[in-house]
């Protein structure tokens, strides 16, 4: 019979020349050779059996060649190959475990200084100051072991010669940098600049400077004009089609937006992880809106007057009231306030910047995927994940959202231009610094901290002069392009510059004050009023040298703010509080080691730029030295808060990519997703304790109850009196009568008598107005003042016998105030009594 072999069933079971082992016979197999040879290789095993049971016992078979066992090699193979992944899992869970634990060293730290009974630099400060060391250095020392095989090659390699490095390209194979450059391919012929200029470039740039010009004339006395306005946007427009690239330049970059948003996946993870984050930064900061932070302030009464100006033709470039403050969220309030159902009052300040910290958390979530994301997009979605988990959760950050004010607006700027400037210093592309020109110079019109963001600029293209050009035509690059982003940023300051130039001392208020002090700038009239006062050079140098030994421990105070004690003004947050809670102070702690490993490991001038920028953007609190009680302050430092929490977020990324690698599939991710939550969550549950209980208590402690009294001042209104028949007389350190016209609906209500011995001549003026604010005899007057204010309430007995005082108790426990009601005089009567005095 012919010879019946047992053939491999797969490619792995099949052997080459060489490689393949002399076959043996089924007949030679012991018993549990054939069940072992029928486990690998069923079928070719039956086939076998059933030819042999076939054949006759006579006739001799000639052997049937079985599948021998695996090879040694192959078999050596797998054990190498299992012994390799198991080697890295070990090498995961290891790493995890340093991670980890370094995390839960300093959580433990960070718990010791926020929640310690009596917190001391002694009790509390230097006890948990060794835990944050320890968590530091325990990362540091997960991130030596991750890299232990490329140190130890580096340490082998040190003495060795270096590789011969190849010769940079000659200057006439470089692409050409000098931008300006013509839509014409360039030639050696025409390397001269004047040849470059394409004859529409000339032409556009000439019309962006006149354009410029008129924009400065007609943007004097501090008022945008119709002419003045339009030229300064049709300049804006010009200069950057001037400078831009042919094949990247606005258009394009419209298009590009467009790609992109049609590019989303909206059932993708991130988008949903995402959702799931503006969810959680929406209940925080919408929730109880309406009555948390209870009160108004003199910075909203101003920022709404000021809305009410605008609405009422007042134009202003510069809001020189109240210290100094840039236009935009004047303009923007004025917008919002004629929705349906809003209106100039202190909610719909509250909403405008919620909405505002809503959108810095989307912004936040770019960011951190731009920045990390360069060369693992993955690894870049989740950091900017966390980074906007992380503010979501942020009590520093709903602080700013919910405070009715315009500093929000510093992390979303600074956001988004960390983002232009990351890209900037790695490509040296025009068109990114044309971006961060224009994200620069309109930044400057919303809180006065972005101020700071040109060291942030100058630093960073410094970094990148220095340390990632690599040779003289690329370091020129980097110089022109930061030309041009100087332009792009000035031409859209322009009407910021002319009132620079105009009213220099109102432009400089706050910062002069908290560098040399106000009784320098300022002064008191004989009748008590403030009035400017012309210092000399000499005077503010004498006041900063006194000054400056204070830099130094505020520049302390700054960085202890995100663990330690943050600011102190109860309408900034809980007094003393960390910016941070316990779990992302801690992250932010071994997120220091994390990033200065990513900064050595990748050697991006970016990376780099992250710590510095965080300091820089810490200055503008540090450098209170008149009045270092005011720093660290949680306003002036919300520019650094984008550069802090994504260092925070980096080791938890890492943390939990490491579970991912260590168990892949769904376990790992549930189990990643685990770990987030945790923290995320957790530092949710001790924010909104800190901010719904410990800010409310302060705020509530310390503000005055506008809103009740503008609920009595629109009853009296609305029944049996009149706003012109009402008047509140001041007091020291007590109302403000304009948040109590506010309050009442009524933003421009006139009646706050400063001075009591002036009633007489007020009421008298008040009955010749012609306006809704003219006094009428014919019906009741009421005047609010004080509880305090003995005198007061002398004073008006004496000149209205017929009225009579009610005390009221407002709903703040320990404020009071009082209502003096006059039954109606009629005109006659009333007019005997002017005549009378």
């Amino acid at each position: 019979m012919t010879e019946t072999y047992l053939q491999p069933e797969t490619e792995d079971q099949a052997f080459d020349g060489a490689d393949a082992e002399i076959p043996r016979h089924f007949e030679d197999l012991t018993l549990a050779e054939m069940f072992s040879q029928l486990l690998r290789a069923p079928g070719a095993t039956l086939r076998a059996l059933r030819e042999i049971a076939s054949t006759p016992h006579s006739t001799a078979t000639h052997g049937i060649p079985l599948i021998s066992p695996a090879r040694p090699e192959r078999a050596a193979s797998s054990a190498v190959r299992a012994r390799s992944v198991f080697d890295v899992r070990r090498r995961q869970a290891i790493l995890f475990s340093w991670r980890l634990a370094a995390f839960l060293i300093a959580w433990w730290g960070t718990g010791i200084l926020a929640n310690t009974p009596q917190r001391s630099e002694t009790t509390a400060l230097n006890n948990g100051a060794p835990f944050l060391a320890a968590g530091f250095l325990v990362w540091l020392g997960s991130e030596i072991y991750a890299d232990w095989p490329a140190v130890r090659g580096w340490w082998a390699r040190r003495g060795l010669p270096k590789p011969r490095q190849a010769d940079p390209p000659a200057a006439s194979e470089a692409a050409d940098v000098w931008i300006f450059a013509s839509d014409d391919a360039q030639t050696p012929e025409t390397r001269q600049i004047w040849a470059r200029l394409h004859p529409r470039r000339v032409v556009t740039g000439l019309s962006a400077l006149f354009l410029s010009l008129i924009a400065l004339r007609f943007t004097a006395n501090n008022l945008f004009t119709f002419i003045g306005f339009w030229s300064w946007i049709a300049s804006i427009v010009l200069w950057v089609i001037a400078l831009a690239p042919q094949d990247d330049g606005p258009v394009e970059w419209l298009r590009g937006l467009i790609a992109r948003a049609r590019s989303i996946r909206w059932r993708s993870g991130t988008t949903l992880a995402l959702a799931a984050i503006l969810l959680l930064a929406a209940a925080f900061r919408f929730s109880d809106l309406q009555t948390v932070p209870p009160e108004m302030t003199s910075d909203h009464v101003e920022k709404i007057l000021d809305s009410y100006g605008v609405l009422n033709g007042q134009h202003n470039i510069f809001f020189a009231n109240n210290g100094g403050r840039e236009p935009f969220q004047m303009y923007a309030m004025a917008l919002v306030a004629q929705l349906p159902g809003l209106g100039l009052n202190h909610y719909t300040l509250k909403l405008l910047s919620a909405v505002e910290g809503l959108i810095a958390v989307l912004l936040l979530f770019w960011m951190g995927r731009e920045v990390v994301g360069t060369e693992d997009r993955r690894f870049g979605n989740l950091v900017g994940l966390l980074l906007a988990a992380l503010v979501a959760a942020s009590y520093w950050h709903t602080v700013l959202s919910r405070l009715g004010l315009r500093i929000v607006l510093t992390t979303a700027v600074t956001a988004v231009l960390l983002v232009l400037l990351a890209r900037a210093m790695r490509h040296n592309r025009r068109a990114d610094f044309i971006k961060a020109g224009l994200v620069l110079g309109f930044g400057l019109y919303t809180y006065q901290a972005v101020r700071m963001l040109p060291v942030v600029i100058l630093a960073g293209i410094g970094l990148a002069f220095l340390f990632r050009a690599r040779n003289w035509r690329e370091r020129g690059r980097y110089v022109l392009n930061l030309a041009v982003l100087v332009v792009v940023a000035f031409v859209i300051f322009v009407p910021l510059f002319g009132y620079w130039l105009q009213y220099p001392d109102d432009f400089w208020r706050r910062t002069q004050g908290r560098l040399l002090g106000d009784d320098l700038i300022t002064t008191t009239d004989e009748e008590g009023r403030l009035v400017e006062r012309r210092a000399t050079l000499q005077e503010r140098f004498e006041a900063f040298q006194e000054n400056a030994p204070i830099l130094a421990n505020n520049i302390r105070t700054a960085l202890l703010m995100f663990n330690w004690k943050g600011d102190v003004a109860w309408i900034n947050g809980a007094p003393n509080q960390p910016a941070m809670d316990t779990f992302t102070g801690a992250l932010l702690i071994i997120g220091l080691a994390a990033w200065l490993a990513r900064m050595i490991r990748r050697r991006d001038v970016f990376d780099w730029l992250i710590p510095l920028a965080l300091v820089i953007m810490l200055l503008p609190s540090a450098l209170s030295i008149a009045y270092p009680v005011e720093n660290p302050s949680h306003t002036r430092t919300s520019g650094a808060l984008p550069e802090a929490y994504l260092i925070a977020a980096l080791p938890l990324a890492l943390m939990a990519q490491s579970i991912t690698q260590l168990a892949p599939g769904r376990r790992g991710l549930a189990a990643a997703v685990a770990l987030v939550a945790v923290v995320v969550m957790g530092a949710y549950s001790l924010n909104t304790r800190t901010y719904f209980e410990g800010h409310y208590e302060a705020y509530i402690d310390s503000s005055l109850p506008y809103s009740e009294a503008g609920r009595v001042l629109r009853g009296f209104a609305e029944s049996d009196g009149s706003y012109g028949n009402a008047y509140m007389i001041a007091y020291p350190y007590w109302w403000d009568h304009r948040a109590l016209g506010i309050e009442a609906g009524r933003p421009d209500w006139p009646n706050g008598i400063v001075a009591r011995h002036n009633l007489k001549d007020f009421l008298f003026a008040a009955f010749q107005k012609t306006d809704a604010y003219r006094l009428d005899p014919d019906k009741d007057l009421l005047f609010f003042f004080s509880a305090e204010d003995e005198e007061t309430k002398q004073l008006l007995e004496a000149e209205f016998p017929t009225g009579r005082t009610i005390e009221r108790q407002s709903y703040q426990w320990d404020d009071q105030y009082r209502l003096y009601r006059v039954p109606a005089l009629g005109e006659a009567a009333f007019l005997t009594w002017l005549a009378g005095n």
